[in-house]
């Protein structure tokens, strides 16, 4: 994740842009009807979202700890990728890329949080490598809309967050070669 054609200023980019979402104001129903009177507010932040955040932080200090033991404490900002690829520096281009598809499958599931579904376009399909994917929300899966692209009994073709990011970044090596 060092170089730069790395998934870490994505994912740290990713990560900041939803802790600034954290912060905005939740938007309210203008047009609710008579309901009983609160007696506490409503929370200040999307739970939610401060409970995706939390769990992506734990995965990447888990995955950085197994192959580093004594990587030190994590930061609790987006440096945290920063702090990983530190880390794992020492780890083989093979490790390094798994390490590589957790950072770049959590910016995109980041970016999708925060709304941002342009970037699962900017993805190449791994069944056809065109850049044909659209992101659907109810099935939580990026669809392949190419024409040819089609599973054993014709549907479109359907990915999961961790196969595009695999993708991505197993197929690194590969484009810099072309």
């Amino acid at each position: 994740m060092g170089n730069q054609d790395s998934a870490t200023p994505t994912a740290a980019t990713s990560m900041r842009l939803l802790r600034n979402q954290l912060t905005q104001p939740r938007p309210t129903n203008p047009e609710a009807t008579r309901r009983a009177t609160r007696v506490h507010g409503a929370p200040v932040v999307d739970l939610g979202l401060l409970d995706h955040l939390e769990e992506t932080r734990t995965e990447l200090i888990a995955a950085t700890r197994r192959a580093n033991p004594n990587a030190g404490p994590a930061p609790v900002d987006e440096g945290i990728y920063a702090w990983s690829d530190a880390a794992t520096a020492h780890l083989q281009p093979g490790e390094r890329q798994a390490r590589d598809v957790v950072a770049h499958r959590q910016a995109l599931e980041h970016a999708l949080r925060v709304g941002d579904e342009r970037v699962i376009r900017q993805e190449r399909c791994p069944g056809c490598r065109c850049y044909s994917l659209m992101w659907r929300g109810t099935i939580e899966r990026a669809v392949c809309i190419q024409a040819r692209c089609r599973d054993e009994i014709g549907r479109a073709s359907q990915w999961e967050l961790k196969q595009v990011a695999h993708h991505h970044v197993t197929s690194r090596p590969q484009r810099a070669a072309n």
